[in-house]
């Protein structure tokens, strides 16, 4: 069951996406409200899988109501349901999952619920994957990578940063550069008690390297490398949080 919080300031709007999702009967309304700081609140609340939000509310920004979830632990899907289609670019930013513009038409909702419940699949697949998985691992030190065709071991201590770039997994260390066969997600997930740390959707970047961490636009940072001076490496809003508890900022 998909259970879905309706936020938009308009009574009408609200009574529109409703009767959409109703529709659909793996789809429950657990809430809706009008207001960014009751958003807040209710999703605490009644902990929803999905958010259905309006970017123009009274009180905040819905982009702002949005980054306040998102920074939380297991944040809910967020799709943004609005007028206005001039943040589209700002929404996917910030990895919602669809971006659906005023007036609604039923197909279109159809589509993005398709697109929830695979995101979601997806999900639950890749956490019983991690939990099988951990059954029968052992914490290792050494990372398996791929060069020349050739399956090597490299010390973990010796990454840099790796980087998710044209489709491919590139792992930077202080000896040169590899492919490596694991998604960024799996490499987050193994090394979250290490040092590596996911900074971005595309970078992941061990801390011990890290020479500079330069303020960057919307109270984000950019990260210079020990050795990679010409490499700035993005620490986006999603990952702010973390990164910033860690080194104590």
């Amino acid at each position: 069951m998909l259970n879905v919080l309706i936020v938009d300031d308009e009574k009408y709007i609200r009574n529109e996406i409703r009767y959409f999702l109703e529709k659909h009967e793996d789809v429950n309304i657990c809430g809706e409200c009008g207001e960014g700081e009751e958003a807040i609140s209710l999703v605490q609340k009644l902990n929803p899988d999905i958010i259905f939000l309006d970017i123009e509310l009274q009180d905040m920004s819905g982009l702002l109501v949005a980054r306040k979830l998102l920074d939380k632990e297991n944040p809910p899907y967020i799709v943004f349901a609005t007028a206005y289609d001039d943040y589209a670019l700002q929404g996917f930013e910030m990895d919602a999952v669809d971006y659906i513009v005023k007036p609604f038409l039923e197909d279109r909702i159809k589509k993005t619920l398709d697109r929830l419940r695979k995101r979601i699949k997806l999900k639950v697949h890749d956490e019983e994957k991690v939990q099988t998985n951990d059954k029968y691992q052992i914490k290792l030190d050494k990372l398996c990578v791929v060069k020349n065709s050739k399956l090597l071991l490299i010390d973990v201590r010796e990454i840099k940063y790796i980087q998710s770039q044209k489709n491919e997994i590139i792992v930077h260390t202080k000896s040169g550069k590899y492919r490596c066969n694991n998604t960024l997600k799996e490499l987050e997930d193994r090394f979250k008690e290490d040092k590596l740390i996911r900074t971005h959707k595309s970078f992941i970047v061990n801390i011990d390297f890290i020479n500079e961490i330069i303020p960057w636009f919307n109270y984000t940072y950019k990260v210079k490398l020990k050795g990679e001076e010409e490499t700035e490496i993005p620490v986006s809003r999603n990952y702010l949080k973390k990164f910033k508890s860690i080194l104590n900022i």
